[in-house]
């Protein structure tokens, strides 16, 4: 790539990151009146328990214990990625949320420069490059439309199958599909880069001995850039493995299935990338293995995990969610199977192995469409470039590129602006000032061990941005969360008695109670704080109550 071209790609990188602060931006300037806005818009279920985590880092632990549960563990090193960022944030003096943020958009950085290195990997052509690159960045389908029906597809609610998306939601998702992206590109380039310069030496094997000579030090400095690109490969697998080992199945799976097309087309078996493929697999593997064994280990962590199951949404679905994006894409998979070079193998490899993966009788199928978007995109964009752009006049070109792209990120489009404004999101965006104060309050001045009992939708704010565990706060990071929630509900509605309240807090071993706007808003007021001791906080309308037995 010469200047002109990366300069493109940097413009473009740095503009799609700038832009994918503007829903925040727009949250924190609509916040109301009496209101603190946390940072946190998009699944903010999950974007809270992410802030809990780093601040369990920020207390200097490595090992992740579940803080919306009740009951006391000892933990184990997972979400090692999160509670790094909260040792990020210890370092630092940073708060969470610019850590967070600015990990996201780092992370969102890295994938768009990786998909630009892969798609300069796959096509000779500029132009080519740069459709592939925009479709596998910001291509989305039909959710803006038929969510306007009140369909909800899978675009608007499954960040880690869209790049645009992932960028806009967290900070793992990004990092994890540059990642992805990374291992293929350090793949190819260490597996079929040798085969590439291999023949080109070859063409000059009648030369003189001058010639020779030069072919022998260039073999050498190839052979160097092998091992380098290998270790590279090595290196993203390792770090994939740590912060989402899902990614891991569909990049091997579409390099053994580029490995296999090799095979028949030369017949014989390609040792070579065979082993690197081997020695990423064994170094990446341990991390993820092991942590699923302290998982295992743990009786608290592995009732989470138990109850943790997301499965995947229905093909038609997905159709749905991909809309023109796919369409291209299976024109692209026919010149890709028509063309069969290395990386056109590994790309319907990569689809092929998500897809069936998604629907494997698994209880975590959704998190294996990590990535999907990307090698979609890839080949919608050869799709568009090879099938119908020679189709379309030759001076409209441009502009009907600019429709499809610009049509294909409708869904990102739709999310940035509809979701900072949406209604139903305020109470999860926003609190009030005396429900941030009392949390200030509780981090700062509360026991740090304590249990906190709230509301169900308080309680996922508690671990987040004071500290404490709760009753109930999380639909998966709560043990036994449907049963949890039940109780929580029924102490907030008056439905139990003086000696069932009494029994209620000893056994999730409350140390306070917190009563606000939302505890009230479940029918039973301030009869709810009565035997949980003395108040020891308050502010506008929040008071918090010491359990004292």
């Amino acid at each position: 790539m010469n200047r002109r071209e990366w300069r493109w790609v940097a413009l473009v990188t740095l503009a799609l990151v700038a832009a994918s602060n503007l829903p925040y931006l727009i949250a924190w300037a609509v916040t109301p009146d009496g209101a603190h806005f946390t940072g946190l818009i998009f699944n903010p279920q999950d974007g809270n328990s992410y802030m809990a985590k780093m601040r369990q880092g920020l207390t200097g632990s490595w090992l992740f214990r579940l803080p919306y549960t009740p009951e006391p563990h000892n933990g184990a090193p997972v979400y090692v990625f999160y509670l790094a960022l909260g040792h990020v944030a210890r370092w630092t003096g940073l708060s969470l949320i610019v850590v967070y943020h600015a990990a996201r958009m780092a992370g969102g950085v890295a994938m768009l420069l990786a998909f630009y290195g892969l798609a300069s990997r796959l096509s000779d052509d500029v132009g080519e490059r740069r459709a592939m690159f925009l479709l596998a960045a910001l291509g989305s389908g039909l959710g803006w439309l038929v969510g306007l029906l009140g369909i909800v597809t899978a675009d608007l609610w499954v960040p880690e199958a869209f790049p645009a998306y992932a960028l806009l939601a967290n900070a793992h998702f990004p990092l994890a599909m540059g990642l992805m992206v990374g291992m293929v590109v350090c793949g190819l380039q260490a597996i079929s880069g040798r085969k590439r310069r291999s023949r080109e030496a070859g063409k000059q094997v009648s030369r003189g001995a001058e010639e020779q000579g030069s072919k022998g030090a260039k073999k050498q400095e190839a052979g160097s850039k092998e091992w380098l690109w290998g270790l590279g490969m090595v290196a993203a697998a390792v770090a994939l493995g740590v912060i989402q080992p899902f990614g891991l199945v569909a990049v091997f799976g579409g390099q053994g299935v580029m490995l296999v097309a090799r095979a028949v087309r030369e017949r014989r078996v390609p040792w070579r990338a065979v082993a690197w493929m081997a020695g990423a697999g064994a170094a990446a593997l341990p991390y993820p293995l092991y942590a699923q064994w302290a998982i295992r280990a743990d009786p608290v962590l592995a009732a989470w995990n138990a109850q943790n199951v997301t499965p995947s949404p229905p093909l038609w679905d997905w159709a749905l969610s991909y809309g023109l994006v796919l369409a291209l894409a299976v024109l692209g998979i026919a010149f890709a199977v028509r063309r069969g070079s290395d990386g056109d193998w590994l790309l319907l490899g990569w689809v092929g192995v998500t897809l069936v993966g998604m629907y494997l009788p698994l209880s975590l199928q959704r998190r294996l469409s990590l990535g999907l978007g990307v090698p979609l995109g890839l080949l919608a964009g050869t799709g568009w470039w090879r099938a119908v752009r020679p189709r379309v006049y030759a001076r409209r070109r441009a502009f009907v590129q600019g429709l499809v792209v610009a049509f294909c990120a409708l869904t990102p489009v739709f999310l940035m602006l509809g979701t900072p404004l949406s209604p139903a999101g305020r109470p999860w965006f926003y609190l009030s000032r005396g429900e941030w104060a009392a949390l200030e309050w509780l981090r700062d001045e509360g026991h740090p061990d304590a249990v906190v009992l709230c509301a169900p939708q308080t309680g996922l704010f508690v671990p987040a941005w004071a500290g404490q565990r709760v009753v109930y706060g999380h639909p998966f990071e709560t043990v036994d969360a449907e049963r949890r929630k039940a109780q929580v509900e029924a102490y907030w509605a008056g439905e139990m008695s003086p000696a069932e309240r009494e029994a209620f807090l000893r056994e999730n071993r409350v140390g306070y109670v917190l009563v606000g706007p939302r505890e009230r808003a479940l029918g039973a007021g301030e009869q709810g704080s009565k035997g949980a001791g003395e108040q020891v906080f308050g502010a506008g309308d929040v008071r918090v109550y010491e359990v004292t037995r």
